[in-house]
């Protein structure tokens, strides 16, 4: 289940370019005020959280130097649990007012509208476009010890954990295996490396274009609850550019 999430930015500074991390903690804060034990449960659950959103997409843009200024911008957030989107939405609605930390300064926001958009049934084959960038990682030996890597798509490992890491989520929300788990990338291009911080790390990460021929339940989920790791902090949402769908 997904929405669109059309805010209007109140304040007139432009706002900073590593604004993800204040939009995720907007959402929980949202969720909280709609449904205190659903966040709660999903705040003190270990393992995947199953949500995502995507970056701000701007409907206009004021030229400026450093950041972002703009007058209207919308946001998807997408879930496989539709009680998580009608809590959000809840939420959000309750208290439409709300703001971003900006370099010591508050930009501040307010929501709109909410529109909750059709449901979306695939085949077995999907271009997708990344509406937030995708984050995965591993680890490799350096100097006799284990370090995490962030992965780009020109490594093989890329394609295996994005893999791996679908069907562990699906298989953990669904709480049973998945069947014909076939997944095969066909093609990546526009391929756009990004450096998103979070709290104090930054994360390097990719947009993209990914086309995906695999089972359509996974095309679903991955539709849903995004490609990649750290979802709800607004990795991996995706949108459709080309599929067979019924």
């Amino acid at each position: 289940m997904r929405c669109r999430v059309s805010v209007r930015k109140i304040s007139p500074y432009p706002l900073h370019y590593d604004y993800q991390y204040g939009l995720a903690s907007m959402l929980y804060l949202k969720l909280a005020t709609s449904n205190v034990e659903l966040a709660d449960k999903t705040h003190k659950k270990n393992g995947f959280k199953f949500y995502t959103f995507s970056n701000l997409i701007l409907d206009d843009r004021i030229p400026v130097k450093d950041g972002l200024n703009f007058s209207k911008a919308h946001f998807f957030l997408s879930s496989p649990d539709p009680e998580f989107i009608r809590s959000f939405a809840e939420g959000l609605l309750f208290e439409p007012e709300f703001f971003l930390a900006n370099n010591g300064n508050r930009i501040n926001f307010l929501i709109e509208r909410i529109e909750v958009l059709p449901v979306i049934r695939f085949l077995d084959t999907c271009t997708f476009r990344t509406l937030s960038p995708i984050y995965l990682k591993t680890l490799r030996k350096q100097d006799e010890r284990l370090v995490e890597f962030d992965l780009y798509p020109k490594d093989s490992k890329f394609y295996e954990n994005l893999h791996k890491n679908l069907v562990a989520r699906y298989e953990e929300f669904y709480g049973s295996k998945i069947d014909k788990d076939f997944f095969e990338v066909m093609s990546v291009s526009s391929f756009k490396p990004k450096r998103v911080k979070i709290e104090n790390n930054y994360r390097r990460c990719s947009l993209i274009d990914l086309s995906l021929s695999a089972n359509p339940e996974l095309l679903q989920f991955a539709y849903d609850a995004g490609l990649g790791e750290k979802n709800a902090m607004g990795f991996g949402c995706v949108d459709i550019l080309q599929a067979n769908t019924k």
